[in-house]
């Protein structure tokens, strides 16, 4: 039939990492202050060793995510994306003070 199966569970965690996503985007833009202009990508630097450690696994989480959309594991590719940003962004590099 038409009945669309929805995993209340599934959803309730979704909104938790939206949560997530919200909240530290907002830390960091206050961190940041308001007449803050970011560098243009190729002129962008990390500034220590905190700012290389996640810009390397940022590069490994966005490697994993694209060779699993390239096999169609849509799954996989968010797994990927969620351990990045609640393991090491938000747990490690917002929590360690890397942004202020």
């Amino acid at each position: 039939g038409d009945d669309i199966r929805l995993d209340v569970t599934a959803a309730l965690a979704q909104r938790r990492f939206c949560n997530k996503v919200w909240n530290a985007l907002r830390f960091t833009l206050a961190a940041l202050g308001p007449h803050f202009v970011p560098h243009p990508p190729e002129e962008a630097a990390p500034r220590g060793p905190m700012g290389r450690w996640v810009l390397s696994r940022l590069a490994r989480a966005a490697e994993d995510v694209g060779r699993r959309m390239e096999a169609l594991e849509v799954h996989g590719a968010m797994a990927a994306v969620h351990h990045f940003w609640l393991r090491h962004f938000c747990d490690v590099y917002l929590v360690g003070g890397a942004v202020r």
